[in-house]
């Protein structure tokens, strides 16, 4: 299956989001989403999947209405990830900075908006972890306002924020 880890998904709309993509791409199977974060607290709302309404704005028409719920009596305001595309995505708690659990090979890893709060170092070993979890010709995207530059990561360049494993 194609597989997707969201590294720092915080609480859960990019694996959300990638899973809306991955089920109106692939279908109900086929695919795998990982999300981890550190932090047991924002997992647990992540794994609810339910945001304010306020939120709405990014999501596209059909997506709200094939993979969303609106919120009635005390959940008014809000709208709830449908159950079975959450059903989907896999939250897990892992820290990146030390020896990550066996996770298997992914085809693509999300590490958005994380490493501007590390080291050089920790980067380097971070990226050096998660380069480990590709598959040859995987890629691994990060935020806009971080880079590689001058790690020796076994990754190119495809775009900014986007590198690929080589084959």
């Amino acid at each position: 299956p194609f597989r997707l880890w969201s590294a720092a998904c915080s609480s859960g709309e990019e694996p959300y989001s990638a899973a809306m993509v991955l089920a109106d791409t692939l279908g109900k199977t086929g695919w795998e989403i990982l999300a981890s974060d550190i932090s047991t607290e924002v997992l647990a709302r992540a794994k609810a999947g339910r945001y304010p309404m306020t939120r709405i704005d990014r999501i596209p028409p059909e997506s709200l209405k094939r993979y969303c719920l609106r919120g009635v009596g005390e959940a008014e305001g809000s709208l709830m990830v449908d159950p079975t595309l959450s059903a989907k995505v896999d939250f897990r708690q892992i820290n990146l900075n030390t020896q990550l659990p066996e996770v298997g090979l992914f085809d693509v890893i999300f590490l958005r908006n994380v490493m501007i709060y590390f080291n050089g170092e920790t980067k380097q070993q971070v990226v050096a972890r998660l380069r480990s979890c590709l598959r040859p010709g995987g890629y691994l995207i990060i935020g806009h306002s971080e880079t590689l530059n001058g790690f020796q990561s076994g990754l190119e360049v495809v775009m900014p924020s986007v590198y690929r494993a080589g084959q």
